[in-house]
């Protein structure tokens, strides 16, 4: 066998980089003959050394065993039985989320060994010790657990038979639990001194104090930890006490148990669950009345109820003297999106309809799809006023006052509001969309509000639009349905250039270019077109469709095609000109005649 090994390990590095089953699902025996392999190579470099001891290690995981279940578990006749009983319950509980935690790291690096393994082509001897180790440490852990799991099963069991037949007493159970809460306030206060005079260690850097100091700290919280296991024990007493004598206050001690536990006990989350089952097991076991736990129960959920609905119809503020709570207003907001929803139904029934019969025109179906939905709208607006309880008769006296309001000078002002819920409702400009109101302003909304919206321009200035102007005037929305547009692009190039291969030129070099942003079907596509014949050059323009954001920003797309351009024509030597006039001076028959008046030089 050892020489079988001894062969295996020689050839292992000549195969593909993959795990070692033989070295995974070996025993003690395989260990060993692969110890007095790496032995007799005589090689005393770290790496050997490593391996010797990743080898020693599973020599010892191999010949392990886990706990034994066969614990002497028996019933608690006396209190102090009943509370090492308890003690033995947490105390395999804290050893399993220890286990838990341990079994989570193993499992990570075996994950990552295996990933090691594959990249490397000659997979190292060293990393393959790593991953068995963490492997046979893995499946150990898991052993282990199962037995806590059975043990833990056991105690509960233990504990459950024990309860009815103790005699508790509460006097005794007090007067421990006085005692122990002024030595964990003196611990506290303490540990609190030793905080700060680690501080001040640390800031003048005096590390023997520092390290002297921290011990101190370490030992007053393992002394703490002991402290708070026992008023653990004690609080469990209680709840065992209320179940005993079927209390009222049952709920309440175990609601104090799993929140004493959360807050002063290690990994108190998980150990907070595992006891949380062993009181609901206790509960009902002990107290035994399935139809009293469920009566409990529906007693319980209908205080809840009660107390929520009681919340609920709680007046958060008023209007015009009436109450608006919050039940009032969940209310009215599911009726307005329920009208906001059968509002888009219809549009979209319209829609349909409109495709179906050709006979209507877009114009036509636009605005029966809009009216309806707005019609829709305001029935929903006033149902949401009448659930508010808000009397509509206020409505039509603040209409009123509104109303001569309007005839004063807030004309403006109604205006942009009226106009903001249309531009909210019929969302033809939304926050996101990119828009041009004139040549010297365009950006993106970033806000809309009932008087105004908010364009944010490339040059990150934010500029305010009263929303009048939006429906007044003409808007360009360049992505109100997709980001694709356009874009004219001017060049020239000198007389006796043949135009097709100018077209042909252009064309090719956009192909080339490796844009990601060019966008072409059959019915938008790149092209080239002549527009005219100027005074010193023949124009063109590139007509090219672009895609996605570079649309927003058209100057510099615009100058990433004029560069193109500009190197495809000077590639293929065709002359873009200067601007030119040609002079043509003609010759006269008629002799000039040049007089001199009196007082100048000739």
């Amino acid at each position: 066998m050892q020489y079988i090994v001894m062969f295996f390990l020689l050839l292992s590095p000549l195969f593909a980089a993959d795990l070692n089953v033989t070295i995974v699902q070996g025993d003690a025996k395989v260990y060993q003959n692969l110890l007095t392999a790496v032995t007799k190579n005589h090689k005393n470099d770290n790496e050997s050394n490593l391996q010797k001891t990743l080898l020693v290690k599973l020599l010892d995981i191999s010949q392990q065993k886990p706990l034994t279940t066969e614990k002497n578990i028996t019933l608690a006749v006396t209190q102090e039985e009943y509370l090492s009983l308890f003690n033995a319950y947490i105390s395999t509980l804290l050893e399993s989320a220890k286990m838990k935690a341990d079994l989570a790291m193993n499992n990570a690096k075996i994950e990552t060994l295996a990933i090691q393994i594959k990249k490397e082509q000659q997979p190292l001897l060293t990393t393959q010790l790593f991953y068995t180790f963490y492997t046979k440490k893995a499946q150990y852990e898991q052993q282990q657990l199962f037995v806590y799991k059975k043990q833990l099963l056991k105690i509960q069991d233990a504990l459950v038979h024990s309860c009815s037949n103790i005699d508790f007493s509460l006097k005794n159970v007090v007067l421990q639990e006085t005692i122990l809460d002024k030595k964990i306030l003196l611990l506290t206060k303490k540990l609190e001194q030793l905080e700060i005079k680690k501080e001040r260690y640390v800031l003048l850097e005096q590390e023997n104090s520092l390290a002297w100091i921290t011990k101190q700290i370490k030992s007053v919280q393992t002394k703490q930890s002991q402290y708070y296991r026992k008023k653990l024990a004690l609080l469990f007493i209680h709840f065992s006490i209320a179940i005993q004598t079927h209390s009222q206050d049952i709920m309440q001690e175990h609601k104090h148990i799993i929140t004493f536990i959360q807050e002063h006990i290690e990994n108190g989350n998980l150990i907070a669950h595992n006891v949380e089952m062993l009181l609901i097991v206790m509960e009902q076991e002990i107290l035994g009345k399935v139809e009293t736990l469920k009566a409990q129960g529906l007693q319980e959920l209908k205080i809840e109820v009660d107390r929520l609905w009681k919340i609920v119809q709680q007046p958060l503020f008023s209007v015009n003297k009436t109450p608006i709570s919050s039940l009032k207003l969940l209310l009215s907001s599911f009726i307005f999106l329920l009208g906001f929803f059968i509002g888009n139904i219809y549009r979209r029934y319209i829609k349909n309809l409109a495709d179906k019969n050709k006979n209507i025109n877009s114009g036509t179906h636009t605005l029966l799809a809009n009216m309806g939905y707005y019609a829709i709208f305001l029935i929903t607006f006033f149902i949401v006023l009448k659930v508010l309880g808000i009397d509509l008769s206020s409505i039509a006296l603040v209409a009123g006052a509104l109303s001569v309001g309007i005839g004063f000078g807030l004309q403006n002002v109604i205006s942009n509001f009226v106009s903001g819920i249309i531009l909210m409702v019929e969302r033809s400009v939304k926050i996101g969309d990119y828009i041009e109101l004139d040549n010297d302003l365009r950006g993106h909304v970033v806000d809309i509000k009932m008087r105004s919206i908010t364009v944010n321009t490339n040059a990150n200035i934010d500029i305010i639009v009263p929303n009048q102007d939006l429906i007044q005037n003409r808007v360009v929305n360049w992505t109100m349905n997709d980001k694709i547009r356009r874009f004219e692009i001017p060049f020239g190039v000198a007389y006796g250039t043949p135009p097709q291969k100018v077209i042909s030129a252009v064309l090719e070099a956009v192909q080339k270019s490796n844009f990601q942003d060019l966008y072409n079907t059959s019915e938008r596509y790149t092209r080239v077109i002549m527009t005219g014949m100027g005074d010193s050059s023949v124009n063109f323009e590139l007509f090219v469709w672009v895609k996605g954001k570079e649309i927003l920003f058209p100057k510099r797309t615009t100058s990433r095609f004029l560069v193109l351009i500009y190197e495809t024509l000077y590639e293929h030597n065709i002359e873009i000109p200067f601007p030119q006039q040609d002079i043509h001076i003609r010759s006269l028959d008629i002799p000039l005649k040049v007089e001199l008046q009196k007082g100048e030089e000739s």
